[in-house]
């Protein structure tokens, strides 16, 4: 019985996802979901990250070139992209994704893929033979039973849809990265306490499948990139041949 309820639950969200007619922020009719799932005021709200950003990490910054985090201690990942810039409305509207409203990660996540596209390098390589390789920030079993789901992993999933769509080689693995220890709330912490809060909390447990791969690593927001960096670093041990990092806001420089 658990099995039929779980198939009926995972197709009707599937026909929900492609079938909605209202904004997925404030309820206001969208007349050509999914095309927009916002209405036009709720995506005006939404603070573009354009104009100049980071050659490393993809966050806005103050000047052409390389943020003041990323020159003082650059990341292990390749480069960085998000679409947005995680402030205001914006912010309000990724951190209901983190408590409760997956719905709306469809929306970033399509976004997501769509900067993704527009801003890696030789992108087309991945029209042919090599495939890339989309791996979610995990949580711990715990945190995961707490929360009900892992939003990174909701990104993934719609993320690959999109990419496979526009003709992209594109595969996903769940169990290729693990989270082995709980990590402390980082709101408030600097660079170097959140890089020793995510020390060794990470663990591939499928080093086979990461040897030459290209890997896009995907997370719902880039603070300071520590999180990101050490994943990349297990990832790159086990043989990745590069990784990207992919968010849906970022932190923008401050002055």
């Amino acid at each position: 019985m658990w099995k039929i309820f779980s198939r009926l639950k995972t197709t009707f969200r599937a026909y929900a996802d492609e079938h909605g007619f209202t904004c997925d922020v404030c309820g206001a009719e969208v007349f050509d979901y999914p095309n927009h799932r916002l209405c036009g005021t709720c995506e005006k709200t939404l603070l573009k990250n354009d104009g100049r950003i980071c050659e490393k990490c993809g966050r806005k910054t103050l000047a052409d070139g390389i943020c003041l985090t990323c020159k003082a201690e650059p990341p292990a990942f390749t480069r960085g992209f998000s679409p947005f810039v995680y402030r205001g409305d914006t912010a309000s509207y990724v951190n209901r994704i983190k408590n409760g409203n997956p719905r709306l990660a469809l929306f970033f996540a399509e976004r997501m893929a769509e900067y993704f596209l527009a801003h890696c390098p030789n992108v087309e390589r991945f029209q042919g033979e090599e495939r890339l390789l989309l791996v979610a920030v995990p949580l711990t079993q715990e945190k995961m039973r707490l929360r009900g789901y892992n939003q990174a992993e909701e990104f993934v999933k719609r993320i690959a849809i999109r990419l496979q769509e526009r003709g992209y080689c594109v595969e996903t693995d769940k169990e290729l990265l693990v989270k082995t220890k709980e990590t402390l709330e980082q709101k408030h912490m600097s660079y170097h306490e959140r890089q020793e809060n995510v020390s060794g909390a990470y663990h591939v447990h499928k080093r086979k499948a990461c040897q030459g791969k290209t890997i896009v690593l995907v997370d719902d927001i880039l603070t300071t990139g520590a999180t990101a960096s050490e994943c990349a670093k297990r990832l790159l041990g086990a043989g990745a041949k590069e990784v990207y990092f992919l968010s849906s806001a970022s932190v923008p420089e401050h002055k």
